[in-house]
């Protein structure tokens, strides 16, 4: 770490600087900043004009009428030109400023004149990025205004810092609270603050959440979305994913509106109405384990239903909103809006969160899904067009249990529906009937959309039947029900039909079961969709 002596106005590398021993500066860049490079032989140009070495060498004699030795100063304690002594330098800067005996803060839009509290609400220092982390991290902050007059402290200033960051009050007592506070909150912390580049948006927030990650300069936006991935590698606090759409992203340039998104936000802003995020009435101890891979974010859950959702499910995020001063009671738990895909779950109407009422809900088996992490345009032009010439199962078989469906991958349960992929699919349901005693009569109705729409019955009695059932619960990949027609070339071949039915005797009840399948075009959500529509009749012999 350079450190200037505070009396020599030399560069010094000091490693591992001893807690305390140096003061550091947080101000903004103007245009006659004094940089590493201008430093020659490691000397602070002392001689130079303009309000860049005045900072440097107005820090230096605050910090030695404290008896400290050392100063920290960003613009010229950092060389710029090496990507890894930058890399380190924004990888430790939040433990820079914890280490520091004091900060100053220097705000060079704020006139001596004017009284502090509305000058310093409208100063450039309270928009920046960077400077979050330089008012959370030392214990001691001083503010200086444009003549270098101090003016305040943290410790002075705290509920006027409290109303104008919305920084929590232990937080600014003590960053060490850093960890107590849910991820949502402090992102929100950050939602209205600017960086000069997009990717500092993301590395700005490094210390927040005690990250540590290589710097990337030219990957744009995707810098925030790997913070987000690692935040996920080592929390599972959910509340990660409680963000919401920017709305005026839709109306740049000729882009369609977004009605679909990944579960990663793409910007800090998404957080704006998250400030009031905590932690739900269970705390810890119902924090669910997911992962990163490559499909998108892994968890094991069980989605809930309500009506004011449709056909979406509800993830929960075991987070609710903080009470306001007129209500004694924190709302209902918060979740979001997951819409089935053929390659995981998405977020729609991701505009809004989901905050649980006295509306009717409804929890589904737990099972293992998959989350897209972000989607592209491509995906959303796909997404709008899911329901297109989707397979919908209609109407129930009389007598007959709830259908063994296959692929699962495709299957929307809310809606009795398989999504279709562009080129067709083939689908599956396997009905049981009760016939004898505990005797149980296996009906399987099969179509495919590949090529000629065609279905086909078949019964447990049949010699093709076995090959069905290991087909459906063998073949776990959604290619094997997408890529190729299975059902039209192995249990189908010479049939183009779109209607199918078969009958079963049950000889010691004296009755004659007739399953008949028919596959009709119909209109869903304004599209093309193929019903299927299985209905039974039983017959009493005499």
């Amino acid at each position: 770490m350079w450190l200037i002596n505070n009396l020599t106005k030399q560069l010094e590398f000091i490693q591992n600087p001893k807690r305390g021993s140096y003061a550091i500066l947080s101000h903004t860049w103007g245009d006659e900043e004094i940089t590493f490079q201008q430093c020659q032989d490691g000397r602070i140009p002392t001689g130079r004009a303009g309000q860049g070495i005045e900072k440097v060498l107005k820090t230096c004699e605050l910090a030695l009428a404290r008896d400290l030795q050392y100063s920290w100063v960003d613009t010229c304690c950092i060389d710029k030109l090496s990507s890894a002594e930058l890399s380190e330098a924004i990888n430790s800067m939040f433990k820079w400023y914890l280490d520091a005996a004091v900060c100053f803060v220097y705000l060079s839009d704020v006139r001596p004149s004017e009284g502090f509290d509305r000058a310093f609400a409208a100063s450039r220092w309270l928009k920046r990025g960077w400077t979050l982390q330089e008012l959370i991290a030392p214990r001691h902050v001083e503010f200086y205004d444009a003549s270098w007059n101090k003016r305040s402290s943290k410790a002075e200033s705290i509920d006027f810092l409290l109303n104008c960051t919305g920084i929590d009050r232990e937080v600014l007592e003590n960053s060490a609270n850093l960890s107590r506070i849910p991820v949502a909150r402090r992102m929100s912390w950050a939602s209205m603050r600017e960086t000069t580049r997009v990717e500092d948006t993301a590395y700005c927030l490094m210390g927040i959440f005690d990250i540590h990650m290589p710097m990337i300069y030219g990957e744009g936006a995707k810098a925030f979305m790997r913070l987000e991935e690692e935040i996920a590698k080592q929390s599972c606090d959910l509340s990660l994913f409680a963000w919401t759409r920017v709305l005026d992203d839709d109306i740049a340039g000729d882009s369609p509106p977004e009605n679909f998104r990944g579960l990663f936000a793409r910007s800090p802003r998404e957080f704006y109405h998250s400030g009031t995020i905590t932690r739900g009435q269970m705390g810890g101890l119902m924090e669910r384990d997911f992962s990163i891979t490559n499909k998108g974010v892994r968890m094991e859950t069980a989605l809930v239903r309500s009506v004011l959702a449709g056909g979406d499910g509800i993830l929960n995020l075991n987070v609710r909103q903080k009470p306001q001063a007129t209500i004694t009671q924190t709302r209902g738990w918060i979740g979001v809006y997951l819409a089935k895909t053929p390659l995981g779950y998405v977020r729609c109407q991701a505009h809004r969160l989901y905050t649980a009422g006295e509306d009717r809900r409804s929890v589904d088996k737990k099972t293992e899904i998959y989350i897209r992490k972000d989607i592209d345009a491509a995906d959303q032009l796909a997404l709008s067009t899911r329901f297109l010439r989707s397979i919908h199962l209609r109407g129930k078989p009389q007598g007959s249990s709830l259908p063994e469906v296959m692929p699962m991958a495709l299957w929307d349960p809310m809606r009795r529906l398989f999504i279709n992929q562009a080129w067709g699919i083939n689908v599956y349901a396997c009905y049981k009937f009760p016939c004898c005693g505990e005797e149980t009569v296996q009906v399987v109705v099969g179509c495919s959309t590949i090529e000629k729409p065609v279905c086909r019955v078949w019964a447990s009695g049949e010699k093709v039947f076995a090959q069905i059932m290991e087909h459906m619960r063998h073949r776990t990949e959604l290619s094997d029900y997408v890529s190729v027609d299975y059902f039209r070339h192995y249990f189908c071949r010479g049939l183009e039909v779109d209607s199918s039915s078969i009958s079963f005797f049950c000889k010691h009840r004296d009755r004659r079961f007739t399953v008949q399948a028919k596959l009709v075009t119909d209109e869903y959500e304004g599209m093309e969709a193929y019903f299927l529509d299985v209905s039974s009749a039983v017959q009493q012999l005499r």
